[in-house]
């Protein structure tokens, strides 16, 4: 009983953290950085997995050693890589390994996405844009110009409007996505993003989610790594003008910028994006660059903040 009131206390670091958070928010603006998520994870990883893997006979030893080797493993596995990227001769076995997949250390294996929520009403180019309420010309537009930038030459879209407005469509309501759940590495949340435009989304209104793109590389747009946010317009799919078997799934998006060239504010230490400036009413790309849903809060009438995501893998990635 004595042990129990000696160790019955507040004095841990956790709550010893917690009196300095209100000076540190004055001094230097918002702390998303103090996390204890890392941790976890490390937790998990280094320890929690390591000791099923053991025999429990001095589990600590076990752990430690089987730590280190692995950490050495991907840290010659590393610097192996970084010598054949800038030509440096190395044996033939080597760069057999190096070739093998399973040296490489990989991500989680990316599933597929499902398109869901099919309108009976849509069947052509020309049906799309009367249900969305968006002029033939616009979507025409947008429709070569994604064909220009993402389809082979011998695939492209016609670009005779006459003949790209009878092309065949179908409209769908939501895209179903398995994103990787933070701290595992082969555990799935599902996002569903859904678009129904002016139609009602369980009756009280439409529903265009926000969503969070790969736009280009990953050294652009600062913390956003190449990712912008969007709203979803509409899903669809086209078939292939030149194989009829074919289809792409795209999406339509009403795309926003990043305030500061991505790289989070000075007041709220979150990243800020603006409604672009240009007057596209959407642009159109594949569903196959999407990551997954965003969470935006409005910052005025055009500018939002964005905030922690669904899933917290890609909120540490940005922060």
């Amino acid at each position: 009983m004595d042990l129990i009131h000696r160790e019955s206390h507040f004095n841990f670091i956790k709550i010893h953290l917690l009196s300095h958070f209100s000076d540190h928010i004055c001094q230097v603006g918002n702390i998303p950085r103090y996390s204890t998520e890392f941790g976890e994870l490390a937790y998990k990883d280094q320890i929690k997995d390591t000791w099923q893997q053991s025999n429990k006979n001095d589990a600590a030893r076990q752990i430690v050693h089987s730590y280190s080797r692995q950490d050495g493993i991907r840290m010659r596995l590393l610097n192996l890589e970084a010598l054949q990227r800038h030509g440096a001769d190395l044996s033939a076995d080597v760069l057999q390994h190096l070739e093998s997949p399973t040296s490489a250390i990989t991500g989680p294996v990316v599933r597929r996405r499902i398109l869901k929520g099919r309108q009976d009403d849509v069947s052509t180019v020309l049906d799309f844009g009367n249900v969305l309420g968006v002029s033939l010309e616009s979507i025409c537009r947008e429709l070569s110009q994604y064909s220009r930038h993402n389809l082979p030459p011998e695939r492209q879209l016609p670009a005779d409007h006459a003949i790209l407005e009878s092309l065949l469509v179908e409209l769908l309501t939501q895209l179903k996505k398995q994103v990787v759940a933070f701290l595992e590495s082969d555990v799935y949340d599902i996002h569903r993003a859904g678009c129904t435009d002016t139609l009602d989304f369980r009756n009280p209104g439409s529903r265009n989610d926000w969503v969070l793109v790969q736009a280009s590389s990953e050294e652009m747009d600062g913390a956003l790594r190449g990712r912008l946010l969007a709203k979803l317009v509409a899903l669809f799919k086209i078939w292939d003008y030149t194989c009829k078997n074919a289809v792409r799934r795209v999406a339509a998006l009403r795309m926003l910028s990043a305030v500061n060239s991505g790289f989070p504010s000075d007041i709220y230490g979150l990243v800020t994006v603006q409604m672009r400036e240009d007057a596209r009413e959407f642009t159109i790309v594949d569903v196959g660059t999407f990551h997954g849903l965003a969470h935006l809060i409005p910052e005025g009438e055009r500018f939002w903040l964005v905030t922690r995501r669904l899933d917290m893998r890609k909120f540490n990635e940005v922060y």
